[in-house]
C-alpha cells in the first residue's frame, strides 16, 4: 500500500455519519408493464432514477463494452454455491429489470480465472515489479493524501461482483422492494445498496472456500472510498477501510445436517478483514477489530447489504438438504391426508409449486387462525359481525387472532431439514417446517440504521414478538 500525495480531489459524498445514507432520489414507485420493453418512458426513468441500470455489454461510461468471454456460461462447471435473496419463495416479488437480476445466483467455476490478489512491490522481487496491474483500490484520506493498492490477475481464483448497478463489471443485481399502498412490491427507488456492494472470490481447487469482501469493482477495475468513509492503517503498513453503509455476515454455529444456531454478526473489510459492528450502520468509527475470525463463507452465512439480505448455501450443503422433488412430496403428502374445512365441508389443497393459482379451486385454498393453528378453507363466519382477517373468532376453539392464507415455502435452501411440513410463520402464513421455524425465529436481521428483527425468509416480513410462528392444526 502506497501513500500518494498530490490534489487529488476525493470522491463527492454527501454527510451522513450517524445515519443510513439515501440516495435523494423520488419515491419508490411500481414498475409494472414497464419491464416489457425497455424503450418505455416508465423504464427509462426509473433506469435514470436508479442510475447504472443497463445490462452486460451496454452503454457504461460513455464507451460501449463486449460482454466477457469468460463469463460463458458452462453448465457442466463445479457450483461453488448460491446465493439466495431473502424475501424471495422460488421467485422474484415483481418482474426484473435486468438480465442479471434473479431471485438466487449460481456461483459456478469460470472457463478462465477471473480472481484478483494484491500486489507488492519489492525492489529485490523482479517479479513483482513485472506483475501487470489490472485493479486498484483507493482510499482518500484528506484532499490531497490517498493510499492505493494494485491488484492483478489471480490464476487461481474465480471473482463474482454483487451490486445495485448492473453495467459489465456487476455480476448479480440486487435491489431492494417495498409495498405500496395496496400491498404490491415494487423496486425501491431510494436504495440504500450501494451501486458497487460486495465481491466474493472462489477458489477454483476443491474445497471451493468463498471469501467475502466489502465493495466491488467498477468497470474501470476500481475501488475507490472518500473521505467519508472510515479507513485506517494496518500494523503492517497496509491501509483498509469500510463502504459507507457496510456489509455485515453471520456465520452460523454448526450445520444444518446435525444442528445449527445463529452466530453473531460481524463487518467485512474492503480487504476482506472483520471487525465488530459499528454502533450506527454508516458512522465513521469502525467497530473493533476481531483476531482469529476470518472472511471464509461457509453454509447458511447471511450476507446484508443495507437494504438487501443474502443467503450464502454451498454445493455440498444444498445437496444434503432437501431436494426440490422432496418438498413437492411433502405437498402431496399433505393433500392426500384430504384435510377438511369443518365450516365449508371441503377437502382443502395446497396447490402446486409450479402451477399457477388458476390451477386450484381457490375455494378450497388453506388459511388459519394463527392464534391457535386451525386450518380452514376460507369462510364468512364471525363470531361478531363487526370482525375483519386481522382479528377473527375460530369457529373451533372460539381464540380470536389474525386469519390469513396459507403458502407454502418454496425455496429449499431456507429449509433447515426435510422434515414435514408442520407450522407456519406469523404474521405471513408461510408454510414449513419446525426446525426452519425454531431456526428463523431466533436469527436477528438487520433493518435501517440499528434495528435488529427476526423475519420470514419466503417474504421478510416482520415474525410476532410473542408468537413468531404456529403449528398447524388440520381436521
Amino acid at each position: 500500500m502506497a501513500a500518494v500525495n498530490g490534489p487529488q480531489r476525493p470522491q463527492a459524498t454527501s454527510q451522513f455519519a450517524d445515519r443510513v445514507s439515501r440516495r435523494p432520489t423520488n419515491e419508490a414507485f411500481e414498475l409494472g408493464d414497464a419491464v416489457k420493453t425497455s424503450a418505455t418512458a416508465n423504464h427509462s426513468q426509473y433506469q435514470t432514477s436508479i442510475g447504472e441500470y443497463t445490462d452486460a455489454g451496454s452503454k457504461v461510461g460513455g464507451k460501449r463494452r463486449s460482454p466477457d468471454l469468460r463469463r460463458s456460461p458452462d453448465h457442466d462447471a463445479p457450483i461453488y454455491g448460491e446465493l439466495i435473496v431473502l424475501g424471495t419463495n422460488g421467485s422474484l416479488p415483481c418482474p426484473a429489470i435486468s438480465q442479471k437480476m434473479k431471485h438466487k445466483f449460481v456461483l459456478r467455476k469460470q472457463h478462465r480465472a477471473t480472481g484478483v490478489s494484491s500486489i507488492t512491490r519489492d525492489p529485490k522481487d523482479m517479479d513483482s515489479l513485472s506483475r501487470k496491474s489490472t485493479h486498484t483500490v483507493t482510499l482518500s484520506k484528506s484532499a490531497s493524501i490517498t493510499h492505493v493498492t494494485e491488484y492483478g490477475h489471480d490464476p487461481t481464483t474465480d471473482l463474482f461482483q454483487i451490486g445495485r448497478s448492473s453495467d459489465s463489471a456487476i455480476d448479480f443485481v440486487v435491489v431492494e422492494t417495498v409495498e405500496d399502498a395496496s400491498g404490491r412490491k415494487m423496486y425501491k427507488s431510494n436504495s440504500t445498496v450501494s451501486r458497487y456492494a460486495c465481491r466474493i472470490q472462489c477458489e477454483r481447487k476443491p474445497p471451493y472456500t468463498a471469501r467475502l469482501y466489502a465493495a466491488a469493482f467498477d468497470t474501470n477495475g476500481k475501488i475507490q472510498l472518500s473521505m467519508v468513509a472510515p479507513t485506517w492503517q494496518l500494523r503492517t503498513g497496509e491501509h483498509d477501510g469500510l463502504t459507507t453503509n457496510g456489509v455485515a455476515f453471520m456465520r452460523p454455529v454448526g450445520n444444518f445436517e446435525s444442528g445449527v444456531s445463529p452466530g453473531e454478526w460481524q463487518e467485512v473489510t474492503v480487504m476482506g478483514n472483520t471487525r465488530k459492528l459499528r454502533n450506527q450502520r454508516s458512522s465513521r468509527i469502525p467497530g473493533d477489530t476481531l483476531p482469529g475470525e476470518t472472511n471464509i463463507l461457509t453454509d447458511g452465512c447471511l450476507i446484508d447489504l443495507c437494504g438487501i439480505t443474502l443467503m450464502w448455501r454451498t454445493a455440498i450443503g444444498l445437496e444434503q438438504g432437501p431436494s426440490n422433488t422432496i418438498l413437492r412430496e411433502h405437498r402431496v403428502s399433505l393433500n392426500d391426508k384430504a384435510p377438511q374445512c369443518p365450516v365449508n365441508f371441503l377437502t382443502l389443497q395446497f396447490r402446486s409449486n409450479s402451477g399457477m393459482p388458476t390451477d386450484i379451486d381457490e375455494a378450497r385454498a388453506p388459511w388459519v387462525y394463527l392464534s391457535c393453528g386451525h386450518v380452514y378453507s376460507y369462510h364468512e363466519w364471525r363470531g361478531e359481525p363487526s370482525e375483519d382477517n386481522t382479528k377473527r373468532t375460530c369457529p373451533l376453539c372460539r381464540e380470536a387472532g389474525l386469519y390469513v392464507k396459507l403458502e407454502l415455502g418454496q425455496e429449499r435452501g431456507f429449509f433447515i431439514d426435510d422434515s414435514p411440513l408442520t407450522h407456519a410463520f406469523n404474521p405471513c402464513g408461510h408454510v414449513t417446517t419446525k426446525k426452519s421455524t425454531e431456526y428463523w425465529r431466533s436469527v436477528k436481521i438487520p433493518h435501517l440504521a440499528s434495528e435488529w428483527t427476526a423475519r420470514c425468509p419466503y417474504c421478510t416480513c416482520q415474525l410476532d414478538t410473542q408468537k413468531p410462528c404456529v403449528k398447524l392444526l388440520f381436521c
